[in-house]
């Protein structure tokens, strides 16, 4: 059957384990991005305890709500794994032996030379008229079942065999099951204002309401999305984009998906560097090697990390210079004599109270610099990331000037 419309989805995690916070749900994440991928609508991620009345409840509730339902976990052969019974009990699905299922599973079993008890023949019941999604990566299957509305699809809660399971059946069927229209997803990255500031600033613009507008707040970088819908025309959407970028000023570093793909800050100063035939020599001091973590081996030539100030300058042969932006500068001047790179990038600070440093950071090639002193705030860890984003773009900036 073909669907018209956005198919809406739902992400459904089965296990006390998951609940509990025993095992982190790293399918959700997984299978929530091939759907956003495909062009999905997720409208829901649920997770239930191993409760069988709670659990037919739910898949009776999703049945009313989705479209599609991705189900992992509850496939196993212990008396807590519930979800195959569930599905049978809420849609009124009697429960059938499958044989190709049970012969799988006991080939599996004689592949690793470990018998197989007889309690794992629950798992080759499957409801009536399902679909059995054969698993080659462990004892499993999965199925695929339709109720009133919703189709589901229940996969193992092993990541390895859920995995497998949505590349070998289930993308394949949800693309031929559903006519899916893609939408374009568009994001401009930016440092320096909050989403609460760019929220101010969107509101001044003329946006259509067919595009979607949507937020990712974190450290040192925040997010804003533009979702466009399949049809929307190319040159639309870019001076849509064009719009936007504008209105945020110096803040957007880089735009993903109009033209490439820019995953933050470090890929942007990444991809520059390697287009720039670019090598960097770096000298870091209140990031404490958060800055060198994020550059690459293959343009970062050298990367010291000092505790304090005064050593840094000593391994440079300027110990007992004042530490601001000035010897900053001349830092990263002698920093290039001594190293082969064609960049050099030399961080100090000043801490001002426990909570609260000046930073003054300089990047020098062998004809120009640029640096910048700026405030830092807030806990140890934080000041660390926001003097290190700092350095990178610092970085970026330099290497758009050249």
């Amino acid at each position: 059957m073909l669907d018209k419309k956005r198919p809406t989805v739902v992400i459904f995690s089965q296990g006390d384990e998951v609940m509990t916070g025993a095992t982190v749900d790293t399918n959700a994440a997984y299978l929530a991005q091939h759907c956003h991928d495909l062009g999905l609508d997720i409208i829901r991620h649920i997770t239930v305890a191993d409760d069988m009345s709670e659990l037919v409840g739910v898949l009776r509730d999703i049945d009313q709500m989705a479209d599609v339902c991705l189900c992992t976990g509850g496939l196993g052969p212990t008396q807590d794994d519930l979800t195959t019974e569930a599905y049978s009990l809420a849609f009124e699905a009697p429960l059938q032996f499958d044989e190709e299922a049970y012969e799988m599973m006991a080939a599996y079993f004689d592949k690793l030379n470990v018998h197989m008890a007889e309690v794992n023949r629950k798992q080759a019941l499957l409801p009536e008229q399902s679909i059995r999604i054969d698993n080659h990566w462990g004892t499993a299957a999965g199925f695929i079942g339709t109720a009133s509305r919703c189709r589901f699809y229940f996969m193992p809660g092993v990541p390895y065999e859920m995995r497998n399971m949505m590349h070998s059946a289930v993308l394949d069927d949800l693309k031929q099951q559903f006519q899916i229209e893609k939408t374009r997803l568009i994001t401009l990255r930016t440092m320096g204002l909050g989403e609460s500031t760019i929220q101010q600033i969107v509101n001044e613009l003329d946006i259509p309401d067919s595009i979607r507008v949507s937020f990712r707040a974190g450290l040192p970088e925040n997010e804003f999305k533009l979702t466009f819908p399949h049809a929307y025309s190319d040159d639309a959407l870019r001076r849509c984009v064009e719009m936007v970028e504008q209105a945020l000023g110096p803040s957007v570093f880089a735009i993903d998906g109009l033209d490439h793909s820019v995953l933050n800050l470090a890929d942007c100063v990444d991809q520059l560097m390697v287009s720039e035939g670019a090598t960097l020599s770096v000298i870091e001091t209140l990031s404490q090697g958060v800055l060198s973590k994020q550059c690459q081996a293959r343009w970062l030539n050298s990367a010291q990390v000092f505790p304090v100030c005064e050593r840094a300058l000593q391994a440079v042969g300027l110990e007992g210079r004042a530490i601001n932006e000035e010897t900053a500068i001349n830092a990263a001047k002698e920093l290039m004599k001594g190293e082969s790179s064609n960049l050099a990038l030399v961080q100090l600070y000043q801490q001002n109270s426990e909570n609260k440093s000046d930073i003054f950071t300089a990047v020098v090639d062998n004809t120009s610099h640029l640096s910048s002193t700026r405030e830092v705030t807030g806990r140890t860890e934080r000041q660390q990331i926001v003097s290190a984003a700092t350095a990178l773009n610092l970085i970026r900036k330099k290497l758009l000037s050249n």
